[in-house]
């Protein structure tokens, strides 16, 4: 409370400190501190906090998401990274993937299992896929989930023995959506190299292997052929 009012603050409509507190004025006006260069009315500026409860990176490494209490949020260097969150229903369970595997609804359980994109389920779900029926579930794959399906074509066939079933995959879908990678090589083409390293590796393994039976099968028909000429001989 002002006891007295200086002459300097008196308007024609009464005291000037009203007027700068007034809710429909800006609060433009800050007085000089002594000394002061600038004015400075106290306020600051801060940025909001957000409470983080759960940070997680993608494989890659491109992408990395966090829970917060505002939601989820997902970053990606990639601009046209595809986040489809409404697949993501309570129905869409690990569960329900075994019934729809048990039912031969392989497609269904293919796209579910990618959506809860879990390693296990998707190689179980791969691996359970009758060979005949490869290529009616590759047909019912989006563009949306073709690139997470070759980088698990890539991780499953490292290590399995199952070669000849995992080029089958590789070979329907290069027939099936060859075309669509071909015109978008920059959105397809780090899965696909991971996919060609993988199979360039298990081709060395096994050029390695049949070169090494066939050595063996040699030396086997010349030892033959010797046993049965010394036998003639005689």
């Amino acid at each position: 409370v002002l006891d007295e009012l200086h002459s300097k603050n008196l308007g024609d409509g009464g005291p000037l400190d009203d007027e700068h507190d007034s809710a429909d004025e800006s609060n433009t006006f800050a007085p000089l501190l002594p000394g002061a260069k600038r004015a400075d009315d106290g306020s600051r500026k801060s940025r909001v906090e957000v409470l983080t409860m759960q940070v997680a990176f993608s494989p890659t490494g491109r992408e990395w998401s966090t829970v917060s209490g505002e939601g989820l949020h997902v970053y990606s260097l990639d601009d046209d990274m595809i986040f489809d969150p409404m697949a993501l229903t309570e129905a869409v369970t690990p569960i329900a993937v075994q019934t729809n595997i048990r039912k031969g609804k392989y497609g269904m359980a293919l796209l579910m299992s990618l959506h809860l994109n879990e390693f296990a389920l998707v190689k179980n779900v791969i691996e359970d896929t009758p060979y005949e029926s490869i290529a009616t579930v590759v047909r019912s794959i989006g563009q949306e989930h073709l690139s997470h399906l070759i980088q698990f074509l890539s991780k499953c066939m490292e290590d399995s023995p199952h070669v000849e079933y995992y080029l089958q995959w590789c070979l329907e879908l290069l027939q099936t959506h060859g075309l669509i990678m071909e015109r978008n090589r920059g959105k397809y083409l780090r899965s696909f190299r991971a996919l060609f390293r993988v199979v360039q590796s298990r081709y060395v393994d096994l050029k390695a292997i049949c070169d090494d039976n066939k050595y063996a099968l040699d030396f086997l028909e010349n030892q033959a052929n010797l046993l049965l000429g010394g036998q003639d001989e005689k």
